[in-house]
């Protein structure tokens, strides 16, 4: 059985294995490649397992014909489950399932299981351990980071690509910050689209036919992941400074770091709303709350 394992921020392990056809196994290992094995002193277990089977459960409540949970197992018509024990999260995502307009269900791609699954419910950990994700890229400068929050599409990648790779880079679209000021890493692959291409070394475009792979690529799907350089992804640093890219002026910087996280991850919300129905997520804190005392951190 193909397993693939690692920790995030010395907080959170996670694993995937299941019924993963060998592309997405492939795909997964490399996004992840760059982070740590699991460690023992770790706050919560994240466990995806791509599975057919659905937890067989009393229907307590009904969510239309959207879904039905009973008390810390939710059960989406989708054959998507989430099952929470203590701080240990399974999370099911079955074989097949229908992605965009199209009517039919199709075999689940690697980024369904990484950006759409994964990736917000590492978030509601993060946050119910004392940190958050930003939508932000961030990097370090002298012995503190600099983070470049701001909305798709308005620069964070194209500024930490200047320089690249002399820039000490830790993360590219995600951020994540703890409550006490600290950067951690999040060390997925830069994502390269086609309006990036041009900030790269004229060698590595040829040497990687990026020109003419952007032509077959739709323009909201990467068309290439650049490998960031390995460090420890335990480490973390003081944040030094947060910019927002839409307004200079970094007015309400914490309220905006959430209104842009949610926007980010919309299309996750009616699950996140049902999460907390069924009592696997009910957090407290906030990323407007982790953010502010973050900032207080940098004044003390």
């Amino acid at each position: 059985m193909n397993e693939i394992s690692f920790s995030v921020a010395s907080l959170v392990n996670i694993k995937i294995f299941g019924n993963l056809t060998k592309l997405n196994y492939d795909f997964i290992k490399f996004i992840y490649s760059d982070f740590d094995k699991p460690i023992k002193d770790h706050k919560f277990d994240i466990i995806v397992e791509i599975t057919d089977k659905i937890p067989s459960i009393e229907k307590n409540v009904k969510l239309g014909k959207d879904a039905y949970f009973k008390e810390n197992c939710l059960v989406l018509s989708s054959g998507h489950f989430y099952f929470r024990k203590g701080n240990t999260l399974h999370i099911g995502v079955p074989s097949k399932v229908k992605r965009g307009r199209v009517p039919f269900k199709r075999s689940t791609a690697g980024r369904h299981i990484t950006d759409e699954i994964l990736e917000p419910i590492l978030g509601l950990a993060l946050l119910e351990n004392g940190a958050a994700f930003l939508h932000a890229a961030s990097f370090v400068e002298g012995n503190v980071a600099k983070v470049i929050m701001g909305w798709r599409g308005t620069g964070k990648t194209n500024s930490i690509l200047k320089d690249f790779p002399k820039k000490d880079i830790w993360s590219d679209d995600l951020t994540i910050i703890d409550k006490d000021g600290y950067i951690h890493p999040y060390r997925r692959p830069i994502r390269i689209y086609s309006y990036n291409i041009d900030l790269l070394d004229k060698n590595y475009i040829k040497n990687n036919q990026l020109k003419l792979k952007s032509l077959f690529v739709p323009p909201w799907r990467p068309v290439h992941y650049l490998p960031l350089a390995k460090i420890d992804s335990r480490l973390k640093i003081k944040l030094g400074e947060l910019i927002y890219l839409n307004n200079d002026k970094n007015n309400n910087i914490a309220e905006l770091s959430e209104q842009v996280m949610c926007f980010e991850q919309i299309f996750f919300e009616d699950t996140k709303i049902m999460l907390s129905m069924a009592n696997i997520f009910n957090n407290k804190l906030t990323t407007k709350d982790i953010v502010n005392s973050a900032l207080l951190s940098m004044d003390a």
